[in-house]
């Protein structure tokens, strides 16, 4: 029997997965960091290898966080998919609108996730 979520769930993390990384799921029922063409949610909190870790959907409804792969980012650039769970100004896949504004690479920033 399938499981339906509505607005999070919880995984297990196939590797280390820090707050605000994009995850993806795996066919073991875990999650593992997005790539720049795949992307599920955003994890909630930090879990290692092996733990559990709670994850916001894109589908979620409000805002989400993300890391941000490489700054400057400004409110209402759009984001894309980056590496390794990241988010970034630049790419192929866009995963929604940056509310925040900052000149720091790695900073979480708030997105406004695209419709899906």
């Amino acid at each position: 029997m399938a499981t339906n979520y509505i607005g999070a769930g919880t995984f297990l993390a196939n590797t280390t997965i820090t707050n605000a990384l994009g995850v993806v799921l795996s066919s073991n029922g875990g999650v593992g960091l997005a790539t720049t063409t795949s992307c599920d949610g955003f994890a909630l909190i930090d879990a290692a290898s092996g733990d559990y870790v709670s994850v916001a959907f894109l589908t979620n409804n409000g805002t989400l966080k993300g890391t941000l792969a490489a700054a400057p980012v400004t409110a209402g650039d759009t984001i894309y998919l980056a590496a390794s769970g990241t988010v970034s100004t630049t790419g192929t896949v866009t995963i929604g609108k940056s509310k925040t504004t900052t000149s720091t690479t790695g900073a979480v920033i708030e997105f406004v996730p695209k419709n899906i």
